[in-house]
C-alpha cells in the first residue's frame, strides 16, 4: 500500500508541476549534433509521438513504472524502438529508464547523459 500511495503522490506532484508550466532540460537529440532541441514540459512524450498508438501503456504508466525504479524528478519521455521492443525511455533524477511500452516493465535503468 506504502508503494501505491507513494505513487499517487509522485503523480499528483508530476501533475503540479506540468500544470505549472516547469521545462524539462533537453539540449540535444541523437538524430545529429547540429539538431537542437526545444525543451518540453517535463514528463511530456519528447519523441516517439507516431509510435504512441503502438504503446499498450500510457505515457503516465510508463512514468510511474520509472518512478519505481529510480528516484528524482521526473524529465522528458521518449518513446523509441529499440532491440525491436517498443521502449518508453524517462528520464527519472539522474537516471534514464527503459520501460516496455507494451507491459509496463520496468527494462533497464542507466546514468542519464
Amino acid at each position: 500500500m506504502t508503494k501505491l500511495r507513494t505513487g499517487v503522490v509522485a503523480l499528483m506532484v508530476g501533475t503540479a508541476v506540468l500544470s505549472s508550466g516547469a521545462l524539462g532540460v533537453s539540449a540535444q537529440d541523437d538524430e545529429g549534433p547540429n539538431e537542437v532541441e526545444s525543451p518540453v514540459a517535463a514528463g511530456t512524450l519528447d519523441d516517439g509521438a507516431d509510435l504512441l498508438s503502438q504503446a499498450g501503456i500510457s505515457i503516465d504508466a510508463a512514468i510511474q513504472a520509472a518512478q519505481g525504479a529510480a528516484s528524482g524528478a521526473v524529465g522528458e519521455v521518449d518513446l523509441e524502438r529499440a532491440s525491436g521492443v517498443l521502449v518508453f525511455n524517462v528520464d527519472v533524477g539522474n537516471q534514464d529508464v527503459a520501460v516496455d511500452a507494451a507491459t509496463g516493465a520496468v527494462l533497464s535503468t542507466s546514468a542519464d547523459d
